[in-house]
């Protein structure tokens, strides 16, 4: 069956917790760019929500996991 093994592999890999982390971590950027592009040309208010929007969802899912611990 193709895609088997990526399937298998993302099974394995791809936790709650590690999907949370990159969360985190790509959203603080995009958030700052946001904040710059807000103030600056372009287009900074979609820029800051998608930005907001990941880090705060990486947040919340870091936080439900540590309620578990």
């Amino acid at each position: 069956m193709p895609g088997g093994r990526l399937r298998e592999w993302a099974r394995r890999n791809l936790t709650e917790s590690r999907i949370a982390v990159v969360l985190v971590v790509a959203g603080a950027p995009v958030t700052l760019a946001g904040a710059l592009l807000y103030v600056l040309p372009g287009p900074g208010f979609p820029v800051l929500v998608i930005g907001l929007a990941a880090l705060i969802t990486g947040l919340v899912m870091l936080g439900s996991r540590a309620g578990h611990s």
